[in-house]
Protein backbone atom coordinates (compact mmCIF):
# COMPACT_ATOMS: atom_id res chain seq x y z
CA UNK A 1 0.00 0.00 0.00
CA UNK A 2 1.48 3.65 -0.81
CA UNK A 3 1.85 5.67 1.95
CA UNK A 4 -0.17 9.13 1.91
CA UNK A 5 1.84 12.18 1.79
CA UNK A 6 -0.29 15.53 3.14
CA UNK A 7 1.42 18.72 1.40
CA UNK A 8 0.92 21.98 2.83
CA UNK A 9 -0.73 24.36 1.09
CA UNK A 10 1.64 27.40 -0.91
CA UNK A 11 -0.71 30.15 -0.03
CA UNK A 12 -3.30 31.83 -1.21
CA UNK A 13 -4.02 33.45 -4.70
CA UNK A 14 -7.05 35.89 -4.02
CA UNK A 15 -9.89 33.63 -2.68
CA UNK A 16 -8.07 30.65 -3.97
CA UNK A 17 -5.37 28.06 -1.68
CA UNK A 18 -2.90 26.44 -3.95
CA UNK A 19 -0.49 23.81 -4.84
CA UNK A 20 1.57 23.94 -7.70
CA UNK A 21 1.27 20.82 -9.80
CA UNK A 22 5.06 19.72 -9.60
CA UNK A 23 5.14 18.94 -5.76
CA UNK A 24 1.83 16.75 -6.32
CA UNK A 25 3.28 15.20 -9.54
CA UNK A 26 6.42 14.05 -7.87
CA UNK A 27 5.01 12.58 -5.13
CA UNK A 28 2.44 10.61 -7.45
CA UNK A 29 5.57 9.50 -9.20
CA UNK A 30 7.53 8.44 -6.50
CA UNK A 31 5.00 6.12 -5.62
CA UNK A 32 3.32 8.05 -2.48
CA UNK A 33 -0.38 9.38 -2.63
CA UNK A 34 -0.66 12.79 -2.25
CA UNK A 35 -3.15 14.42 -0.11
CA UNK A 36 -3.60 18.44 0.02
CA UNK A 37 -3.53 20.41 3.25
CA UNK A 38 -5.47 23.22 3.45
CA UNK A 39 -5.57 25.92 5.60
CA UNK A 40 -8.24 24.66 8.44
CA UNK A 41 -8.92 27.78 10.30
CA UNK A 42 -8.82 25.91 13.36
CA UNK A 43 -5.53 24.44 14.62
CA UNK A 44 -8.22 21.55 16.26
CA UNK A 45 -8.02 19.42 12.82
CA UNK A 46 -4.50 18.69 12.90
CA UNK A 47 -4.92 15.13 14.57
CA UNK A 48 -6.88 14.19 12.09
CA UNK A 49 -4.15 14.68 9.39
CA UNK A 50 -1.73 13.36 11.14
CA UNK A 51 -4.29 9.95 11.50
CA UNK A 52 -4.47 9.97 7.75
CA UNK A 53 -1.07 10.99 6.40
CA UNK A 54 2.79 9.09 6.99
CA UNK A 55 4.60 12.14 5.94
CA UNK A 56 4.64 15.73 5.16
CA UNK A 57 5.71 17.74 2.49
CA UNK A 58 6.25 22.01 2.98
CA UNK A 59 6.18 23.50 -0.41
CA UNK A 60 8.24 26.97 -1.52
CA UNK A 61 6.70 30.07 -1.59
CA UNK A 62 6.58 33.63 -0.37
CA UNK A 63 8.98 35.03 2.27
CA UNK A 64 8.54 34.25 5.99
CA UNK A 65 6.62 37.23 8.31
CA UNK A 66 10.08 38.47 10.03
CA UNK A 67 8.07 39.33 13.57
CA UNK A 68 7.14 34.99 13.06
CA UNK A 69 11.26 34.87 14.07
CA UNK A 70 11.76 38.03 16.62
CA UNK A 71 12.94 40.38 14.00
CA UNK A 72 11.78 44.00 12.22
CA UNK A 73 10.73 44.05 8.44
CA UNK A 74 14.77 45.19 6.79
CA UNK A 75 14.38 43.38 3.50
CA UNK A 76 12.98 45.55 0.10
CA UNK A 77 11.64 42.21 -1.45
CA UNK A 78 9.59 39.61 -1.17
CA UNK A 79 5.57 39.42 0.07
CA UNK A 80 4.46 38.17 3.23
CA UNK A 81 1.54 36.44 4.89
CA UNK A 82 1.07 36.52 8.35
CA UNK A 83 -2.13 33.76 8.37
CA UNK A 84 0.19 31.36 6.10
CA UNK A 85 3.34 31.85 7.55
CA UNK A 86 1.78 31.68 11.52
CA UNK A 87 0.08 28.12 9.76
CA UNK A 88 2.79 26.21 8.31
CA UNK A 89 5.02 27.14 11.81
CA UNK A 90 2.74 25.64 14.28
CA UNK A 91 1.72 22.32 11.74
CA UNK A 92 5.50 21.97 11.28
CA UNK A 93 5.70 21.57 15.07
CA UNK A 94 3.32 19.60 15.33
CA UNK A 95 4.63 17.28 12.65
CA UNK A 96 8.04 17.28 14.20
CA UNK A 97 6.52 16.35 17.56
CA UNK A 98 4.41 13.35 16.22
CA UNK A 99 8.47 12.30 14.33
CA UNK A 100 6.48 12.18 11.25
CA UNK A 101 8.94 12.45 7.86
CA UNK A 102 8.97 15.56 6.87
CA UNK A 103 10.23 17.05 3.83
CA UNK A 104 11.07 20.93 3.60
CA UNK A 105 10.99 22.61 0.09
CA UNK A 106 12.88 25.94 -0.41
CA UNK A 107 10.56 28.66 1.71
CA UNK A 108 9.57 25.07 3.47
CA UNK A 109 13.49 23.96 4.10
CA UNK A 110 13.45 27.62 5.89
CA UNK A 111 10.02 26.76 8.04
CA UNK A 112 11.89 23.62 8.98
CA UNK A 113 14.81 25.47 10.64
CA UNK A 114 12.66 27.84 12.04
CA UNK A 115 10.33 25.51 14.00
CA UNK A 116 13.63 24.19 15.77
CA UNK A 117 15.28 27.92 16.72
CA UNK A 118 17.44 27.89 13.89
CA UNK A 119 17.88 31.57 12.22
CA UNK A 120 17.21 32.88 8.67
CA UNK A 121 18.73 35.96 6.60
CA UNK A 122 15.86 37.73 5.44
CA UNK A 123 17.42 38.73 1.99
CA UNK A 124 21.00 37.23 0.94
CA UNK A 125 22.14 40.17 0.60
CA UNK A 126 22.52 40.78 4.19
CA UNK A 127 24.90 37.81 4.44
CA UNK A 128 29.03 39.50 5.07
CA UNK A 129 30.41 37.52 2.52
CA UNK A 130 29.64 38.07 -1.65
CA UNK A 131 26.69 35.92 -2.74
CA UNK A 132 25.69 34.38 -5.63
CA UNK A 133 22.65 35.15 -7.36
CA UNK A 134 20.10 32.96 -6.36
CA UNK A 135 17.37 33.94 -7.98
CA UNK A 136 17.73 32.01 -11.74
CA UNK A 137 15.82 33.75 -14.68
CA UNK A 138 16.20 30.20 -16.95
CA UNK A 139 13.53 29.87 -19.44
CA UNK A 140 12.96 25.91 -17.82
CA UNK A 141 12.72 25.64 -13.87
CA UNK A 142 14.12 22.45 -14.53
CA UNK A 143 17.79 23.71 -15.52
CA UNK A 144 20.87 24.13 -13.09
CA UNK A 145 22.39 27.22 -11.94
CA UNK A 146 24.72 26.28 -9.55
CA UNK A 147 26.94 23.44 -8.28
CA UNK A 148 26.01 22.50 -4.43
CA UNK A 149 28.89 20.09 -2.15
CA UNK A 150 27.59 17.78 -0.53
CA UNK A 151 28.70 17.01 3.45
CA UNK A 152 30.00 13.04 4.04
CA UNK A 153 28.04 10.70 6.28
CA UNK A 154 24.57 12.90 5.40
CA UNK A 155 21.51 11.01 4.16
CA UNK A 156 22.04 13.35 1.05
CA UNK A 157 25.61 11.88 0.64
CA UNK A 158 24.11 8.78 -0.21
CA UNK A 159 21.99 10.11 -2.70
CA UNK A 160 23.68 12.32 -4.62
CA UNK A 161 27.52 11.82 -3.54
CA UNK A 162 29.73 14.77 -3.16
CA UNK A 163 28.19 17.21 -5.03
CA UNK A 164 24.89 17.76 -7.72
CA UNK A 165 23.92 20.60 -9.86
CA UNK A 166 20.60 22.10 -8.38
CA UNK A 167 18.24 24.95 -9.96
CA UNK A 168 17.87 28.39 -7.58
CA UNK A 169 14.67 30.50 -7.24
CA UNK A 170 15.29 32.08 -3.28
CA UNK A 171 16.58 35.21 -1.87
CA UNK A 172 16.10 34.57 1.99
CA UNK A 173 18.51 31.80 3.09
CA UNK A 174 19.60 30.37 6.45
CA UNK A 175 21.77 31.71 9.09
CA UNK A 176 21.99 29.21 11.78
CA UNK A 177 20.48 25.90 11.27
CA UNK A 178 18.04 24.98 14.52
CA UNK A 179 18.29 22.47 17.14
CA UNK A 180 19.42 18.68 16.02
CA UNK A 181 19.86 19.83 12.25
CA UNK A 182 23.20 19.93 10.74
CA UNK A 183 24.46 21.43 7.47
CA UNK A 184 24.62 18.59 4.58
CA UNK A 185 25.44 20.71 1.80
CA UNK A 186 26.48 24.12 0.66
CA UNK A 187 26.95 26.63 -2.50
CA UNK A 188 29.75 27.78 -3.59
CA UNK A 189 29.57 30.94 -1.94
CA UNK A 190 28.55 29.51 1.22
CA UNK A 191 25.34 29.50 1.42
CA UNK A 192 23.39 26.74 3.42
CA UNK A 193 21.60 24.39 0.82
CA UNK A 194 20.65 21.40 3.02
CA UNK A 195 19.73 20.82 6.42
CA UNK A 196 19.02 17.17 7.73
CA UNK A 197 18.13 16.66 11.87
CA UNK A 198 19.97 13.90 13.87
CA UNK A 199 16.90 12.98 15.86
CA UNK A 200 13.96 12.41 13.76
CA UNK A 201 13.21 9.42 11.89
CA UNK A 202 13.48 11.86 8.53
CA UNK A 203 13.45 15.69 8.93
CA UNK A 204 15.28 17.12 5.61
CA UNK A 205 15.20 20.57 3.86
CA UNK A 206 16.48 21.84 0.30
CA UNK A 207 16.92 25.20 -0.21
CA UNK A 208 16.11 24.08 -4.09
CA UNK A 209 13.73 22.32 -6.16
CA UNK A 210 13.79 19.16 -7.25
CA UNK A 211 10.14 18.83 -7.69
CA UNK A 212 10.80 20.81 -10.97
CA UNK A 213 14.09 18.25 -11.62
CA UNK A 214 13.35 14.72 -11.13
CA UNK A 215 12.46 13.71 -14.59
CA UNK A 216 16.06 14.91 -16.14
CA UNK A 217 17.98 14.41 -12.50
CA UNK A 218 18.34 10.89 -11.31
CA UNK A 219 19.51 12.01 -7.90
CA UNK A 220 16.33 14.25 -7.62
CA UNK A 221 13.99 11.57 -8.39
CA UNK A 222 15.97 9.16 -5.80
CA UNK A 223 15.32 11.83 -3.13
CA UNK A 224 11.67 11.49 -3.51
CA UNK A 225 11.77 7.72 -3.50
CA UNK A 226 13.37 7.90 -0.47
CA UNK A 227 11.40 10.10 0.97
CA UNK A 228 8.32 7.93 0.10
CA UNK A 229 9.71 4.37 1.26
CA UNK A 230 10.96 6.18 4.94
CA UNK A 231 6.86 7.00 4.80
CA UNK A 232 6.35 3.93 4.12
CA UNK A 233 8.37 2.54 6.79
CA UNK A 234 7.52 4.73 9.50
CA UNK A 235 3.94 3.55 9.89
CA UNK A 236 4.67 -0.02 8.55
CA UNK A 237 2.67 0.33 5.50
CA UNK A 238 2.51 -3.59 3.81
Amino acid sequence: MSPVIGILFCGFDKNRQFVTSPYIDAISDAGGIPVIIPYPGKDAYFSKYFQICDGFLFCGGGDITPLLFGENLIARKGATDWKTDSFHLRFMQHVLSFKLPVLGICRGMQVLNLALGGTIYQDISLRPEKSLNHMQLSSDRSDACHRISVSKGSLLYNICGDFTDVNSFHHQCIRSPGDTLKTSAIAPDGVIEAIESSVFPFAVGLQWHPECMYRRHAPMKNLFLHFIKVSKKERHII
